[in-house]
Parts: C-alpha cells; sequence; structure tokens
C-alpha cells in the first residue's frame, strides 16, 4: 500500500513536474532574453558629431560654397550611415542653421556622456597655396592618445579619395593650452575631441572632393567608417564587421605633445644633370624633420624672387629627387623651399645653371665656379614670401612621376576661382533651406530603436511575470483540492 501511495503521489504531481520544468524554462528564457547582450555587448557607444559653424557665424566662404552649409551635409550623412551600425548612439549638436558658442558645443557632449566628439569643417588657407586634409586633436594625456589614434585612421580613409595627408597636429595658445576652443572644453571635460579639416576650398588640388552634395555625403560616409573602425563596430545592414579590426596604437603621452615649432633641417640642393633638348632639370633635395616630417617644397628659377606653387614631397625619406622643366634660353638661378608638416620652410642655397641652349648635357653646363652639390644650410631668411607672384609658367613645370603640374600662384588664383564659379553650375547650388527652418516648424517626433527595443523586452517579461503568478496560483488551487480530496478519502 505504501509503495502504491507513492506512486499514486508520484502520478497525482506530474502537472506540478511540468509546471516545474515550465517555470524554470520561463526563468531561462527570460535571462537568456535580457542580459546576454550586456555580457556580450559593451555599453553602447556614444558619440557627439559637430557641424561646424552655424547661424551668423558662416565659416569659411570660396565661390558658390558657405562652409556652415557644408558641414550640415557631411553630418548627416555621418550620421545616417553610422545608424546602420550596432552597438552606437549618435548626436548632433545642431541640426539646423544655429549658431552655437564652443563652450555650448562641448557641454552638450558632456550631457549626453558622449565618448567622442568630432568636429567638421572645410578648410581655406591665406594666401590659398596650402591643399590636403588633416586632423587637430589635444595635446594632453589621454585625448591626445585617441585623438591622435582616430586622426590617422581618418586620414587613412579620407586619403581613398587621393587627398593628400596633412597629417595630425596639435596646436597650443600663448597660455600652453588647446588653441581651438572646442578641443579645450572637451579636454576640460576628459572628452576626446577631433576637428577634421576635409579639404581645402581655395586649391584646385583638392576640386572634385566637395563640390556637390553626393561628393560631400561621400566626405561623411568616410567619417562614419572610421568612427565603426575606430570603435570596431559591425554592421548587418552593411554586410561589415569591424570588431578585429586593429586601429592605430598611440601610447598616452608623459609629456604635452608640443606643435613643431623649428623649420626643417640639413636642407641642400644637388643639381644632378641637364638635358639642353628637352629643357630638363633632374635635381636633389634632401631635408629633416624629426618632429612634423617633410610636407612640400617650391622652387624659384629666378634666385628666390618668385616661387612655384607647393608641390608634394611624396618621397618616403629625407630625400626626393625630381625632374624641372625650364627655358632653355635664360640663365636659371635655381633655389628651393622645403616645408615641414606645420608648413615652416627653410630655403637652400642657390645653384646657378647657364641657358640651356647649344649646350651638351652633363656637368658642364653649369656655371663656372657654381658648385652642383652645394649642400644649403638653414637660411636665415624665412620671411620671403611664399606665395609666387609673376612667376612664368614655363618656370613651374615638374615633372615628378606620377604628379601632374601644379603651381598656383597669386595672378592664377583669380583664374582659379574664376573655374570654381563657372564650374559650380546648378549641380552645384545645394538646397539648404531645411537647414534654415525653426525648431518649431519641424517638430518630428522619432522613436528610437533603442526604446522601442526595450519596451518590448519590458513587455515580454511582464508577460512572462504574469504566466509566472498564473502558475502559481493554479498550483495552490490544484493542491487545496488534492487536500480536500484526501481529506474525503480518510473520512469513508
Amino acid at each position: 500500500m505504501k509503495m502504491k501511495w507513492m506512486m499514486a503521489g508520484f502520478q497525482g504531481s506530474r502537472p506540478f513536474l511540468f509546471y516545474k520544468k515550465l517555470f524554470f524554462c520561463v526563468i531561462s528564457v527570460t535571462f537568456l532574453a535580457l542580459f546576454p547582450a550586456a555580457a556580450v555587448h559593451a555599453e553602447p557607444v556614444k558619440i557627439v558629431i559637430d557641424p561646424g559653424h552655424g547661424g551668423e557665424n558662416l565659416g569659411g566662404q570660396y565661390g558658390s560654397y558657405t562652409e556652415k552649409y557644408m558641414t550640415m551635409v557631411v553630418a548627416e550623412a555621418m550620421v545616417e550611415e553610422l545608424e546602420k551600425y550596432e552597438g552606437i548612439e549618435v548626436y548632433l549638436t545642431r541640426t539646423d542653421d544655429t549658431e552655437l558658442s564652443l563652450q555650448k558645443r562641448a557641454d552638450y557632449a558632456k550631457e549626453v556622456e558622449a565618448d567622442f566628439l568630432f568636429c567638421l569643417h572645410f578648410n581655406m588657407s591665406e594666401k590659398h597655396t596650402l591643399y590636403g586634409t588633416e586632423v587637430w586633436v589635444s595635446a594632453f594625456g589621454k585625448c591626445y592618445a585617441e585623438g591622435k589614434s582616430f586622426g590617422d585612421l581618418c586620414l587613412k580613409e579620407l586619403c581613398t579619395l587621393d587627398l593628400y595627408n596633412r597629417g595630425v597636429k596639435t596646436r597650443l595658445n600663448k597660455d600652453g593650452i588647446d588653441y581651438y576652443g572646442i578641443i579645450q572644453h572637451c579636454e576640460e571635460y576628459g572628452i576626446p575631441a577631433a576637428i577634421i579639416e576635409h579639404c581645402h576650398l581655395d586649391h584646385r588640388e583638392d576640386k572634385g572632393r566637395y563640390e556637390t552634395t553626393e561628393a560631400m555625403k561621400r566626405l561623411g560616409v568616410l567619417d562614419a567608417t572610421t568612427v565603426a573602425k575606430y570603435y570596431g563596430l559591425y554592421s548587418p545592414k552593411l554586410g561589415v564587421d569591424y570588431r578585429k579590426y586593429e586601429r592605430p596604437k598611440v601610447e598616452v603621452p608623459s609629456v604635452v605633445m608640443k606643435p613643431d615649432d623649428t623649420e626643417p633641417v640639413k636642407v641642400s640642393l644637388t643639381c644632378l644633370r641637364t638635358k639642353p633638348e628637352t629643357g630638363e632639370v633632374n635635381i636633389l633635395l634632401t631635408g629633416e624633420d624629426p618632429e612634423s616630417g617633410l610636407l612640400y617644397y617650391d622652387y624659384s628659377l629666378n634666385g628666390g624672387t618668385t616661387y612655384s606653387g607647393l608641390q608634394k614631397w611624396e618621397a618616403m625619406g629625407n630625400e626626393l629627387e625630381c625632374t624641372l622643366k625650364v627655358p632653355t634660353d635664360q640663365d636659371i638661378s635655381l633655389k628651393c623651399r622645403v616645408y615641414n608638416g606645420y608648413d615652416l620652410d627653410t630655403e637652400t642655397e642657390t645653384v646657378e645653371i647657364p641657358a640651356l641652349s647649344g649646350k651638351p648635357e652633363g656637368a658642364g653646363n653649369v656655371s663656372p665656379g657654381a658648385d652642383t652639390s652645394i649642400q644649403g644650410t638653414d637660411s636665415a631668411d624665412t620671411g620671403t614670401d611664399t606665395t609666387s607672384q609673376e612667376a612664368d609658367t614655363s618656370f613651374r613645370e615638374v615633372m615628378t612621376p606620377g604628379q601632374e603640374t601644379d603651381a598656383l600662384n597669386l595672378e592664377e588664383d583669380g583664374e582659379a576661382k574664376e573655374d570654381a564659379l563657372e564650374a559650380s553650375g546648378d549641380v552645384h547650388q545645394i538646397d539648404m533651406s531645411r537647414y534654415e527652418k525653426q525648431d518649431a516648424e519641424k517638430e518630428e517626433v522619432l522613436i528610437d530603436s533603442n526604446d522601442v527595443s526595450q519596451f518590448l523586452w519590458l513587455a515580454i517579461l511582464g508577460l512572462l511575470v504574469s504566466l509566472l503568478i498564473l502558475l502559481t496560483i493554479t498550483k495552490a488551487v490544484y493542491r487545496k483540492k488534492q487536500k480536500k480530496a484526501k481529506r474525503k478519502g480518510r473520512r469513508r
């Protein structure tokens, strides 16, 4: 009987075993549903995108282009691309044509607990001679390390558009703190910040990278890709996964990373050979700059009175060999300048080359007493105007491998502006009206995907808890009925 009772009890408890199994399944599903995301994925990366300028602050203006509108186009494209990635929250300091102080932009980054702030800009130079892309970062501690790492990665992406890499740089004011306000205020909050100067609006070398809306959006996509690689994000929508991508490693410096304030050293010019029949002069330029590297060079055929436009220093090391095309019917007083990453230059000494017409090829083309291998010393004359005034175009043809001639001077600059205006056309007239609307005119409630996901999980959890309570009540009622049945059985 005892065995039979035990068996009966076992058989009568089967519904409860089922409920117990269901209960454990519910708990397991709840934990698997709610907690693995936190266990597998870290907290979402929070970044702030800051479209430079806005409102009365127009930024750079060149031809038909105004920087405050352009940065907005790039920013929106960057946001749109980043929203395709998982594990990131993106914020904008402004969504319309509003002027904000640099302090307010940094305050906003602090308010949303940003991991990084990216300030978007376009560049211009005082004499319209510079070209290329560059990134400015803080000179201090962790903000420098993270900024430099991101900057190197960003420039690598932007240079896929064949932009010239001007490097990642720092700048300090007279008080020894970061010069740029947005970087300075963010550094005070411990937030890394980077100013991305995409390209120069006022130089023909950078034409084709910004003139249309699509070109500007392409810059925004490259910025977003850099962020994705930097933080190791992945996107099922795009089919890319950067979770194992190794970003550039930069150690946190123990000292302030000051900008380079010294000119290149050991600068020299050597005339290697001449070709009278073609008017070619082959030269060797040397120079060193351990702090910021060598970036450009230019040259003069009249002893430094006028100079060519800036040429790319495309050599990997401290020596650059190139060929200049010169007029063959006049004497040449050849002089060069070598520039570092902060646009500081050092002049070489002058090499005299007599007119090539009727002269045989070789060293005999160099005037007596003029050493074709003169090693130029660091010149103290750094006040020479870096912009060519009236240099003849025949003086400025450079035939370095893979490099087209570019010798922009002030005389040509007017033509460049006309070219830019002529090329602008309707396709370049960007419709920015939507950025100029008031906030009240475009109040649109957007439901964040993270909020929807969180609501669904809470709803599921509520349903599971309700089911668990219902099962508990059912079990209690069943036990009560079972006890009543046992009492009746004993009375009988």
